[in-house]
């Protein structure tokens, strides 16, 4: 196990119970939905597209509810808390995603947000994951990059349960720099903590652990009687340090790449054989209707994928890796509103090449 450097523990919070286990089975009322409860929402169409009214964002676009897809026999389960992009989205939740194993339950990327879709998604899909996804059973969260629309719902997941009179013991790994966000938190809120501490609640046994990964490659990040989590290294515009993630448990692989860029050789080893591969992409048909990265086709091609994968990228690597299944979040499926198709980069990546099964998720959804 390579090493990596274990950092601050902040004592902030109160011990937290177990809750019964669960199965985590799909709810019937949800699985034959396929029609979205948002078309009915007042909604005025823009005449001026901006970063706020993105045809993705507009009610009539969210094509179906939330699902559950996941195999019955499957003790694993993906959860995607929260599918949005940076662009504000009142019907996504900033990237965050659980996966469930049994009684665990672990948290990847924390977005704005992240208490609604974690409510969302235990609302969604019944008691057997409101009772995973409980406060008490999340203690671990891992950060693919510290791009702030991944990590803004960090002070909210550690300082929100002072409002409900528990805490929680959490352990986030990260890239470096995820000590000094965790430091700052801290600092930024200090007044929050020790008002709740003065009325009452107890520090002890809780509080959140930073964990900075510091190897140079990949390697192992975290092991338990559940899963076995790997980190490998990748590369997001000008970040030096973020990771993709590859949980193995008994019965399945999922890999999280976070966000993509160029063609990466260290994510297709991430990705070997997997499962399910959480990622994301841009699309290349229509990029010049994208807000940002220059005033030409070429500039934002250009610009765009050195932060994000091409549909190109994306199914070169699921091939290359022996993908079974692509979960897309964090899409940025642009559009001039006129034509807009909610599956277009599924149908993208499909058109570069990829002949697996994918999906383009919703919050709440279950695979």
């Amino acid at each position: 196990m390579e090493s990596i450097l274990l950092i601050v523990v902040l004592t902030l919070l109160i011990p937290i119970a177990t809750a019964e286990d669960s199965k985590l089975e799909a709810n019937p009322s949800v699985v034959d939905q396929d029609q979205s409860s948002y078309n009915n929402d007042p909604f005025n169409k823009p005449q001026h597209i901006t970063p706020l009214t993105l045809p993705d964002s507009w009610p009539t676009n969210i094509h179906r509810n939330p699902i559950n897809r996941s195999p019955p026999n499957i003790k694993t389960k993906l959860v995607m808390l929260g599918t949005g992009m940076p662009s504000p989205n009142p019907y996504r939740g900033g990237p965050s995603h659980a996966v469930i194993i049994g009684d665990s339950t672990y948290l990847i990327d924390a977005g704005e947000g992240i208490w609604r879709s974690i409510a969302k998604a235990a609302l969604i899909n019944g008691d057997g994951f409101s009772q995973a996804l409980s406060p008490k059973k999340i203690n671990t969260l891992f950060l693919t990059h510290l791009h702030q629309d991944h990590t803004v719902g960090i002070p909210s997941l550690i300082l929100n349960p002072l409002n409900w009179i528990f805490g929680i013991k959490l352990k986030i790994y990260g890239p470096k720099g995820t000590k000094d966000m965790l430091d700052h938190i801290v600092s930024a809120w200090k007044i929050d903590a020790e008002a709740a501490i003065a009325d009452g609640y107890d520090p002890a046994n809780s509080g959140t652990t930073g964990h900075d990964i510091v190897f140079p490659e990949n390697g192992l990040v975290y092991q338990d009687n559940n899963v076995k989590v790997e980190a490998f290294r990748t590369r997001h515009a000008s970040l030096q340090d973020s990771f993709a993630y590859r949980f193995t448990t008994t019965d399945r692989v999922i890999v999280f790449t976070g966000d993509g860029g160029p063609f990466h050789a260290n994510i297709v080893r991430a990705a070997k054989n997997a499962d399910i591969l959480v990622t994301e992409t841009v699309t290349e048909d229509n990029i010049r209707y994208a807000p940002w990265g220059g005033n030409t086709v070429e500039a934002k091609k250009k610009e765009i994928f050195r932060f994000h994968f091409s549909p190109t990228v994306l199914a070169r690597i699921a091939n290359q890796a022996g993908v079974k299944k692509i979960v897309l979040a964090h899409e940025q499926n642009y559009n001039n509103g006129e034509n807009y198709n909610a599956l277009g980069l599924s149908d993208e990546v499909k058109a570069a090449g990829f002949a697996g099964e994918i999906f383009s998720a919703m919050d709440g959804d279950v695979y």
